[in-house]
């Protein structure tokens, strides 16, 4: 899975993770991982970071093509 820190625009604004799922391997590490993060206790880090792998999955689930009849594809 690719990750890629953004800095903020001013000093003193948190470093905001950015994740790119590019398969089906690095989307069930990132379902475990977000699972993981659910299940303990989060500091702002970690609430950053759950937060960009949600984002990262729902942005690779709307990417998927969608089966005939409309539905999508499910990972396994």
């Amino acid at each position: 899975m690719r990750a890629k820190v953004e800095h903020g625009a001013s000093a003193g604004e948190a470093t905001r993770p950015f994740f790119r799922i590019e398969n089906a391997e690095d989307y069930e590490r990132a379902r475990n991982r977000i699972a993981s993060l659910k299940d303990s206790t989060r500091g702002d880090d970690e609430e950053h970071e759950l937060q960009a792998l949600v984002e990262a999955v729902r942005q690779w689930k709307a990417e998927q093509p969608a089966h005939p009849g409309g539905q999508r594809r499910k990972r396994p």
